[in-house]
């Protein structure tokens, strides 16, 4: 999921953080980006719109519709002359004969009719396609904009999928992508831009909580049903004064909450990795209630850790509070540290722990799962752990299509293979078999050193510094997690690679059938986790559109409400998982996924039940 980047949220004068004592509330222009529709269409043709040529002359042609009526009438009275002829001389075989002609072509008339209204009422273009919009609110601009370009292509794939098996008759499916900049001030701005257009049938988004609180009131009010992916705040589906009313009808999320996030990290902290005491940073968004952190820090205390305080920061990356954190945690002399925070705040800090001569293992809330975190940390993040809300595609049974036919449509990253343990690029079948069996070594060593970790309970950092890793869960063996994760359509590389070369040994075979399926796992895992949830979420819109749109000829008000009413009681096998909301519309089986950060990138651990 997508986490508020405190900076983001603080550079909005929309925002409903409550700023604290002696902060100032910057602010931006707000630059939106214009309506993009993917793909274009012609609207279908308003019956009630003047011409222009009326308008100018006050004359014009007859419609398609009159002139094949006049047509019609014509024939008509041409066939009555005829017969009125032919009746006059009947009684010779043959006037009988050309009455028989006639009595033909006149049965005949009904049908010719008909086609020439049916081919004047579309001027020569079929029947006429009718279009409906789906939105995506996201943030498609900025150093963050990977998640929300991923949530956009999962849906223009859900809907070219949609358009291309007729999912709703007589309809044309479209995509409109509005860039919310992760801002609140850009999110009421795309919830206007939704809540205007005649055609919107339902949003996917967006992703970031305080975007949420702020563009769901003018969602709701035009009645569009709003799916998101990823909102994790607990209160938009919750009032705490009330827990039995629901703050906004027409909202569902496909992700779990903060409560369930904070609950599975403070299991895992004290019970898996055996942490007793624990420091917490918190840059989380301020909505004016317990935040994340906070979560986390009581959870961890039920559980029995000690939680020496909780760091509230800007989260802007200023040296002066990133020095003056870490000297604090090193003060507290902690075994694990909880961050709440930004992936590039995060990053720095943890320069800043090696710094202030601090080993120590972090376990981070889901900001942390982006690039930009490992990239500041290097080698120093080696057996972190990250927790999401969001399970990525390797974890998933059923996403093997999804992948396939995500990657065929917009491609996969390039160098993969050189994230393999052995840092080589993907080899075919037919590399030599020294290379092969350097790859063996390689992962044997690597498995060999990833199994001491485990037994030691410690990963060797730069610098000498050493931190424990997840008892061992780091790296699995390439054959273990290719036989859990290997899906139908994310392996389609290994069976091409591994069928070419009879001049391999067996042995080699396996080394490359090994490779090839480590790099489907991470051709799969290269796609954004969040991605899969848009694109279930675009297509619970389409399966409700399915139910509602056939036979009707614009989206009104009412027809918005029944799509809601679809959605919410529409249950199906999702690429996520089993797709059903309860009556606050949440997701009723939520999960949580935990990796580890090895060389730069996030391996998945394990996933949990979120409920």
């Amino acid at each position: 999921m997508t986490r508020d980047d405190p900076e983001d949220v603080a550079a909005s004068p929309g925002s409903p953080r409550v700023p604290r004592q002696g902060e100032d509330q910057a602010s931006g222009d707000l630059q939106v980006p214009g309506d993009l529709r993917e793909p274009e269409d012609v609207q279908a043709p308003d019956e009630n719109q003047v011409p222009d040529d009326i308008q100018a002359s006050g004359e014009r042609d007859a419609p398609p519709v009159g002139r094949a009526r006049q047509v019609a009438g014509a024939v008509t009275a041409a066939v009555r002359a005829v017969r009125h002829w032919v009746g006059r001389s009947a009684r010779t075989g043959r006037g009988r004969a050309l009455l028989a002609a006639v009595t033909a072509v006149a049965l005949a008339i009904p049908s010719v009719i008909g086609f020439l209204l049916v081919s004047a009422s579309d001027d020569g273009g079929g029947v006429p396609e009718r279009v409906a919009s789906i939105g995506v609110m996201a943030r498609l601009s900025g150093a963050s904009a990977d998640a929300g370009s991923s949530v956009r292509n999962a849906v223009t794939l859900a809907v070219e999928e949609a358009n291309r098996d007729g999912t709703v008759p007589g309809w044309k499916l479209e995509v409109v992508a509005n860039d919310d900049l992760s801002r609140p001030d850009g999110g009421a701005a795309g919830a206007d831009l939704f809540a205007d257009d005649e055609r919107m049938i339902g949003v996917v988004g967006p992703l970031s909580s305080s975007v949420a609180m702020v563009s769901l009131d003018r969602l709701g009010e035009a009645g569009l049903p709003v799916i998101s992916p990823s909102n994790a705040e607990p209160t938009l589906t919750e009032r705490p004064e009330d827990p039995d009313d629901r703050p906004y009808p027409t909202y569902f999320r496909l992700s779990g909450t903060d409560e369930q996030l904070s609950a599975v990290a403070a299991d895992y902290a004290v019970h898996t990795l055996g942490r007793s005491r624990i420091s917490v940073v918190d840059g989380s968004p301020d909505y004016g209630m317990i935040t994340l952190a906070e979560r986390f820090a009581r959870d961890a205390r039920e559980a029995g850790a000690t939680v020496p305080a909780v760091h509230r920061v800007d989260g802007r990356s200023t040296d002066d509070e990133i020095e003056q954190t870490a000297r604090a945690i090193r003060d507290e002399a902690p075994d694990l540290v909880y961050l709440a925070t930004g992936a590039a705040f995060a990053g720095e800090l943890r320069q800043a722990f090696a710094d202030e001569g601090v080993s120590v293992q972090v376990l981070g809330a889901d900001g942390l799962l982006s690039h930009d975190y490992v990239e500041r940390a290097k080698s120093l993040a080696d057996g972190d752990v990250i927790t999401d809300l969001s399970v990525p595609a390797s974890q998933l049974p059923s996403a093997g299509a999804f992948v396939a036919a995500y990657t065929k449509r917009f491609g996969a990253p390039e160098g993969l293979g050189n994230l393999l343990p052995d840092g080589s690029s993907a080899g075919s079948a037919s590399e030599s078999g020294s290379t092969a069996q350097n790859s063996q070594n390689s992962q044997n060593s690597q498995n060999s050193q990833n199994s001491q970790n485990s037994q030691t309970g410690q990963s060797g950092q730069s610098g000498g510094s050493e931190t424990a890793t997840p008892q061992g869960k780091v790296q699995p063996s390439a054959d273990t997690r290719s036989n859990q994760r290997r899906g139908d359509g994310a392996a389609d590389g290994a069976a091409a690679s591994s069928s070419g070369s009879s001049d391999l040994s067996e042995q080699e075979r396996a080394v490359q059938r090994s490779r090839d399926a480590e790099l489907a796992v991470l051709r799969a895992d290269a796609i954004p986790p969040v991605a899969a949830y848009a694109y279930d979420a675009a297509r619970a819109l389409i399966r409700a559109a399915a139910a509602v749109l056939p036979g009707r000829t614009e989206v009104t008000k009412a027809a918005r409400a029944a799509v809601v009413d679809a959605v919410g009681a529409g249950e199906y096998a999702g690429v996520t998982g089993p797709i059903a909301f309860d009556a606050r519309g949440d997701l009723r089986s939520p999960r949580v996924a935990l990796y580890s950060v090895l060389a730069e990138r996030f391996v998945p651990l394990q996933v949990e039940a979120g409920g």
